[in-house]
């Protein structure tokens, strides 16, 4: 199976060759690259990047990627890439500004590996990329630029995650990618020679509006992740599952002549929750409480340092407002009143999240409960 790739720049041919992204120069084109197979700065004929299963783990992913190359006939020095996201997932992006041509081609996915931030305690030794991303530019790059242009291109990658809010696996923060990806950026040499490829230059942004929106849709593409996404799966990537608010309201259960089967009241709370979950009121608030969270962790709560943000001071009272808001806003007078009760309680998971999170996820819990007796007593 082969399927043409367009990118607009007349000395490059791409296509799909079955699980096989190829590009292929009309004459050696200078590339830099984090690459697994010759990687570092050199002019070369050819670049792949090769799909492989989730579950490569080869002791030459050199030597596999060579018989790659070999077997499409294309010569030594190509430089090649690995990835466990499927290539017709790739996405690609052209911009054009007078003689200057920038495409970039990103195939990128967190499923297959784990989403990581810069700076988080994890080493990985898998060498199968999630987000490879290759430029190419039909322009004349000084050594210096073409650095540039990768660092402009990280930038917008990280920008695409955030956009995303995709949570690293090992510290819950926002990821920056993955802990094996890669990148290559390669120019055709035409025109006058280009110096600089920051975030203030033509081609700076060239590199950040394609890469971005390439990165985004890839991902989308692979793994399904969009931005609208339902608050449910938001909790569930930062270790808080529907499983875990309904055993937390059920500590607090208490037979009554309403209901007196703890498994019917699990039933009837798991469906207030994902309905009250569906709600872009409630999932309004609460991503409101995961960013607060988030900040006052990161100490950028003014006038709030984060050990004392930790603590739970009793001087903070607008994480339980978040909490009374989401009580009140599901089942009035009731539920602020359940709220009150369940923030004395802190049952189940409640009792690990920290102090916007907890009282967030209370107040849930609170209203929806309130609701299903309120609507028992009615019948």
């Amino acid at each position: 199976m082969r399927k043409k790739i367009d990118v607009k720049i007349k000395k490059v041919k791409c296509e799909i060759q079955n699980n096989t992204l190829v590009v292929r120069f009309d004459e050696p084109m200078k590339i830099l690259s984090s690459a697994v197979l010759n990687s570092g700065l050199r002019k070369t004929m050819a670049i792949i990047n090769h799909h492989v299963p989730k579950s490569f783990d080869h002791r030459d992913p050199e030597g596999v990627l060579r018989n790659v190359a070999k077997d499409l006939g294309l010569p030594d020095d190509t430089v090649g890439f690995m990835t466990a996201v499927e290539i017709p997932n790739m996405a690609i992006r052209v911009e054009k500004a007078k003689d200057l041509t920038v495409s970039a081609l990103v195939t990128a996915g967190f499923a297959s590996l784990y989403p990581a931030a810069a700076g988080d305690d994890t080493i990985q030794n898998n060498k199968v990329g999630t987000v490879n991303i290759i430029l190419l530019i039909d322009g004349n790059l000084t050594e210096g630029c073409m650095v540039n242009c990768i660092q402009t291109a990280i930038e917008a990658k990280t920008v695409a995650i955030r956009e995303l809010d995709i949570r690293s696996h090992f510290s819950n923060s926002v990821a920056t990618g993955s802990t094996t990806d890669a990148i290559a950026v390669a120019c055709t040499g035409t025109g006058e020679p280009i110096e600089f490829a920051g975030t203030n230059t033509e081609i700076g942004m060239m590199i950040g509006k394609t890469v971005k929106e390439a990165t985004k849709e890839s991902i989308q593409k692979q793994d399904g992740t969009l931005s609208s996404r339902p608050i449910i799966d938001r909790l569930k990537e930062r270790g808080i599952t529907i499983d875990d608010i309904v055993d937390a309201g059920l500590e607090l259960f208490i037979p009554s002549h309403e209901i007196k089967s703890k498994e019917k009241v699990s039933e009837l709370l798991r469906e207030g929750l994902i309905r009250a979950l569906s709600d872009f009121n409630v999932s309004a608030l609460i991503l409101a409480a995961l960013r607060l969270q988030e900040d006052g962790e990161l100490g950028l709560i003014p006038s709030l340092t984060r050990d004392e943000f930790l603590k739970d001071p009793i001087s903070l009272i607008v994480d339980e407002n978040i909490g009374i808001a989401i009580a009140n806003y599901i089942s009035g007078t009731w539920g602020f009143y359940n709220f009150l009760y369940l923030e004395r309680k802190k049952p189940g998971i409640i009792k690990k999240l920290g102090p916007f999170l907890d009282d967030a996820i209370g107040g849930l819990i609170a209203g929806v409960l309130s609701e299903i007796y309120n609507k028992l007593r009615e019948k």
